[in-house]
């Protein structure tokens, strides 16, 4: 289907096509006290960087082809190195994205865009973060709002996803079904809510335990509906649903004034019946985000953001009380992580000599503020973020001591034209260890 709209668009609105090449060159270099970097240099880097990188560097590329105002074809690529996790040169992204009016497809691995101007703990939800490498798979969504009414004031937006996880997992080749639906009302231009649901399902895949697991079209169906596993499936899936399940309720409120805005942010997360029923309340994500239209305010835009994960339906009965979020001990022991990196907020604990999560009881307070430092001639963009998190361990093997650990970083531009020439420091201190103190300079070029 893509194609056939790609050839059809080609032929249609061949006098209003152009086409436009654009890219950058990034290196980092980071010095750090300890062998790691403190948390904040290495994580919601988009797996660029690692806890132990001293040199990565990155260059993207990509070409966009008008059909017309409403259709577009993109094809992008990247290339990553980082000398801690591989010494080959290694794929950040390769993609098509095709755009016709209100639909896109993007088939490949792709960036996700940034939100919140790069301040928030996790980026576009509690499950879904810029903490790990792009997945290769195909993804299909509104590209915009899809209204009922001429009125234009209620509509919806959707995603339905399917990824390939890889091999580098206990389970080796776990595919990845992702949906979402949300549900849009402006009653007047200024004001928007949006509330909706996001699913996200392991399934598939060759366990060195249990053996390959079920992939046939009518799995793929009870992994979609969330029903239980067929007569294929290990007794664990056959008694509750196919796969490992979790997923989010989210509500986004936002009003605009004249030179700003502010919105309101909240994640409910679940991972199974009683979650999905509020049992685990009020874990989840709770925030504040605001931003200025000026791009050279001294404030531009200031999040904050409150994560707590210690109730995991305790006051359930059993077995569905301690959900010991971000795990499955049944099949897909790798948990929620794509190559050992957290899929979703990055405060979750993983440990890659035992394979799985050993920390998942948390909370954490998070504020960030970005703006821009300015003189007649020129501006210098700065970012600050810092992070308190208590962390508890899990039910099942608590930390003792509970971790208190503070994570601060620093951002700070020296340089735009005719590179972007940017100055990192980071900072992360714990009850348990000694400070970790680094710094770093960030080089880019556009072209």
């Amino acid at each position: 289907m893509p194609y056939f709209l790609v050839f059809l668009l080609l032929g249609v609105n061949s006098l209003f096509a152009q086409i436009e090449y654009s890219g950058s060159a990034n290196i980092q270099a980071l010095y750090s006290n300890k062998k790691d970097l403190p948390f904040w240099l290495y994580s919601n880097q988009r797996g660029r960087i690692s806890p132990e990188t001293n040199i990565t560097g990155w260059i993207t590329g990509k070409m966009n082809y008008d059909f017309s105002y409403e259709s577009s074809l993109e094809i992008g690529g990247g290339l990553l190195y980082e000398n801690s996790f591989s010494d080959k040169i290694i794929i950040d992204e390769l993609y098509a994205n095709l755009k016709y009016s209100w639909l896109q497809v993007i088939a490949g691995r792709k960036q996700k865009e940034e939100l919140y101007n790069g301040l928030s703990a996790t980026n576009e939800n509690f499950a879904w973060s810029l903490n790990h490498r792009p997945l290769p798979g195909i993804q299909i969504k509104s590209s915009r709002p899809i209204y009922f009414n001429q009125n234009e004031n209620l509509g919806f937006e959707f995603s339905w996803n399917e990824y390939f996880m890889g091999n580098n997992r206990f389970v080796k080749g776990t595919r990845l079904h992702f949906k979402s639906l949300y549900l849009v009302y402006e009653p007047q231009e200024n004001f928007e809510l949006s509330a909706g649901i996001t699913h996200f399902a392991q399934w598939g895949g060759d366990s060195p335990e249990t053996g390959p697991q079920p992939e046939a079209f009518s799995d793929y169906l009870r992994v979609v509906a969330g029903r239980e596993g067929g007569e294929k499936a290990v007794s664990g899936d056959q008694a509750n649903v196919a796969g490992s399940h979790l997923g989010t309720y989210e509500i986004y409120a936002t009003r605009k004034f004249r030179d700003f805005s502010l919105s309101f942010i909240y994640n409910h997360f679940f991972e199974d019946g009683t979650g999905s029923r509020y049992a685990n309340f009020p874990d989840g994500r709770y925030g504040f985000y605001f931003n200025k239209e000026d791009d050279k305010s001294l404030i531009k835009s200031v999040i904050y953001e409150f994560y707590y994960t210690r109730n995991q339906s305790i006051n359930s009965s059993a077995p569905h009380k301690n959900d010991a979020y971000f795990n499955n001990f049944l099949t897909y022991r790798s948990g929620w992580t794509y190559q050992e990196r957290i899929i979703g907020v990055p405060f979750f604990d993983f440990d890659p000599d035992v394979g799985y999560i050993i920390g998942n009881k948390f909370l954490a307070h998070h504020i960030g503020v970005a703006g821009s430092f300015n003189n007649y001639f020129n501006s210098y963009p700065f970012k600050f973020i810092a992070t308190y998190v208590r962390k508890d361990g899990a039910y099942t093997k608590r930390y003792i001591p509970n971790r208190d650990e503070c994570y601060i970083t620093y951002e700070q531009s020296l340089l735009q034209k005719p590179f972007d020439l940017k100055l990192r420091l980071g900072a992360e201190i714990s009850n348990v260890a000694k400070p970790i103190y680094a710094a770093g300079l960030s080089l880019k070029k556009n072209f």
